[in-house]
């Protein structure tokens, strides 16, 4: 948990978007699931009903903020997971309160992006329990990592490949030069603090990864529109 929080600390100024206030201590508002038009979502959370948003788009701001509702159902989709796990629904009725009532980005803040973080992990976590127990090649992000080695196995080339395929996946697009950098820092980085012993070990690996997948998701490109 503290080394992906760690790296989406790092990775939100790459969404290019300077974020400011924190009136979002609060929730004021639900928004009904924006894909399905079903409020199924918000009825986990246990949230308060009603109540207006604020929406950037109306008021000419090129991004907007997802909301709760919109978040989870966003890195369901993007990830291809149908259904969300319990644990991942027991951490969004959790972090509920701290995710955004609404769309405008003033409602950005630090206690949405660790929440965001969190939900993140949970959702990676199924992502990556279902895609190591598929065959490599019939894996949509992961299919160049072994997940029976350790971290020591998981070269730059192959963690570059993981990569590309979830920052299209999460952000529409490929990755960039300093994000690549930065994450194949935080790879060396999360290595180097293992004893040589654990980094021959499986679940270094899946922590690398899962870290890495959670970073991604709740980084500012994937939080927006």
């Amino acid at each position: 948990m503290k080394k992906y929080i760690k790296l989406m600390l790092l990775i939100i100024p790459l969404g290019g978007v300077v974020v400011m206030g924190f009136n979002n201590c609060a929730r004021y508002g639900e928004l009904e699931n924006a894909s399905t038009g079903s409020s199924s979502l918000a009825s986990t959370s246990g949230g308060p009903s009603g109540g207006d948003s604020i929406d950037s788009q109306s008021l000419g701001i090129p991004f907007a903020l997802l909301s709760a509702e919109q978040t989870l159902a966003s890195m369901m989709k993007v990830t291809n997971l149908t259904t969300a796990s319990a644990a991942t629904l027991t951490e969004y009725t959790a972090r509920y309160g701290s995710l955004a009532a609404g769309n405008d980005l003033n409602m950005a803040n630090g206690p949405l992006m660790l929440g965001s973080t969190s939900l993140a992990g949970e959702v990676c976590n199924s992502l990556v329990a279902q895609e190591s127990a598929a065959a490599a090649a019939a894996r949509n992000f992961f299919g160049s990592i072994n997940f029976a080695a350790g971290i020591a196995s998981v070269d730059n080339a192959s963690y570059a490949l993981a990569i590309r395929g979830m920052a299209r996946s999460f952000w529409g697009r490929n990755e960039n030069a300093s994000e690549l950098a930065m994450l194949t820092a935080f790879k060396q980085e999360m290595s180097d603090a293992l004893a040589a012993a654990n980094r021959t070990a499986a679940a270094s690996t899946r922590s690398l990864v899962v870290g890495t997948c959670a970073a991604m998701l709740s980084s500012l490109d994937a939080l927006t529109y």
